[in-house]
């Protein structure tokens, strides 16, 4: 399944390097000679591209928060209030980031196998056991998140201070947690 994805990126790719040459009447000729699966190859290659982006953008927009501080935050109301809002705006990039992430994972590339692969190094997943196993390693990540949160509160043993950390923890693992999907799941997302 990762062959495949690398061979329609390679081939959306190439075309889009040829296309300035005066290869794109070429490849659009090309195009009505295709069979049902190459265009349909062409469109689920589109479409991962598509959802690259969305993952890359809302990844960019929550890592180039990341220095904000709410500079502006005189009292534990206003520290409350700003980091609030940072948590919202974090969870929404999260959000958009994993339905892209997820939605790339269970892509199927026409003629690909419904069954799983065995290959060198064992067995390979299907779209649907990949969309699967990311479900629970959100829902999971989502139960440490709130219990680390809820730590970061107790810390402050009931003073004003604890809603302003628990929020302020919370926005940290999310965007550790994005950096960690990132890294985990690189090869679909970057190459």
């Amino acid at each position: 399944m990762r062959i495949a994805y690398i061979l329609a990126s390679a081939l959306v790719l190439m075309s889009s390097l040829l296309a300035p040459f005066g290869f794109a009447q070429a490849r659009n000729e090309a195009s009505k000679d295709m069979t049902p699966q190459q265009q349909q190859s062409r469109e689920v290659e589109a479409r991962r591209q598509q959802l690259r982006s969305q993952a890359k953008q809302a990844f960019d927009a929550e890592m180039a928060r990341e220095q904000e501080k709410c500079p502006d935050a005189r009292n534990t109301q206003e520290f409350n209030a700003c980091f609030g809002k940072a948590a919202t705006l974090a969870a929404t990039n999260l959000k958009s980031y994993t339905d892209a992430l997820r939605a790339i994972l269970v892509l199927r590339f026409p003629g690909s196998p419904s069954t799983p692969i065995t290959g060198i190094a064992g067995v390979e997943q299907t779209p649907e056991q990949d969309g699967a196993e990311f479900t629970r390693l959100e829902q999971l990540w989502q139960s440490y998140k709130t219990t680390a949160s809820a730590a970061a509160f107790h810390q402050f043993d009931g003073g004003t201070g604890g809603p302003s950390f628990e929020l302020e923890t919370e926005i940290r693992l999310t965007r550790n947690h994005m950096r960690e999907l990132d890294s985990i799941y690189n090869e679909i997302l970057h190459l």
